[in-house]
């Protein structure tokens, strides 16, 4: 069985290539904290590849079922914040927030790393039962 035809493997594959390469910009950013006019860089954030995908909306087959609620973009980011502090010699990282993209950087790979296991503890799962 060839996981990478299942679109969910297929999505959560990417997600962890954007995170491991967003990984090793935040790496080079704390590397370089001393470096003059050095400015931090970040990707885009994810969404941005999703933007092709439109998400999935329930079948109304009856007229007695309940319609959604909110659309999906009602939550989405507003807009991201700047640069925290630039120093006398043009530097503009910001250890702490590199921190903090790190730390976000390693929940969403935990996250996406125990979505992916389980999916594939059901398929086996499915294929032991089937």
């Amino acid at each position: 069985m060839d996981l990478s035809k299942i679109g969910f493997f297929q999505l959560a594959g990417t997600r962890l290539d954007y995170l491991a390469q967003r990984q090793k910009l935040i790496a080079e950013n704390v590397v370089n904290a001393n470096t003059p006019d050095y400015v931090a860089r970040d990707l885009k954030p994810f969404d941005a590849v999703l933007n092709d995908v439109r998400p999935v909306e329930a079948a109304r087959t009856s007229a007695f079922h309940l319609t959604g609620g909110k659309p999906a973009t009602a939550f989405r980011e507003a807009g991201r914040e700047g640069l925290w502090e630039t120093t006398p010699s043009g530097n503009a990282v910001s250890l702490e927030q590199e921190m903090s993209k790190g730390s976000d950087n390693r929940d969403a790979f935990a996250l996406t790393t125990s979505l992916f296991q389980r999916n594939v503890q059901m398929l086996r799962m499915a294929w032991r039962n089937g």
